[in-house]
C-alpha cells in the first residue's frame, strides 16, 4: 500500500476522507486559511470571519480540534515523514 499513489482507488477505499490529504495538502490548506484570516483582519474584520477549509478528522470550525487521540495523530504524522510509511 505504501507504494500506491495517494489518489488510487485502493487508497481511497482504505483511507476514506483521508485519501489525498498528505503533508503538502495540509500545509496548503493551512496557508489558505491564514491568508484568508489575514486579509479579513486587514479589512478591519468587516464581513463574516472566513471559515477554514474542512480537513479529515476535524470536528469543529477550529483547526486543531480532532476526535482522534494524541497517539493516533502522532502515528499519522510519523507515517508522512520520509521513510516513515515503509512498513
Amino acid at each position: 500500500m505504501s507504494y500506491l499513489p495517494e489518489d488510487s482507488a485502493l487508497a481511497r477505499e482504505m483511507a476514506g476522507d483521508d485519501a489525498g490529504w498528505n503533508l503538502q495538502t495540509m500545509l496548503l490548506a493551512t496557508l489558505h486559511d491564514r491568508l484568508a484570516e489575514a486579509n479579513w483582519q486587514r479589512g478591519s474584520g468587516k464581513g463574516p470571519r472566513p471559515k477554514p477549509i474542512p480537513r479529515p478528522g476535524v470536528v469543529s470550525d477550529r483547526i486543531g480540534v480532532s476526535k482522534r487521540d494524541t497517539a493516533e495523530i502522532t502515528a499519522y504524522l510519523a507515517a508522512l515523514q520520509p521513510g516513515g510509511g515503509d512498513s
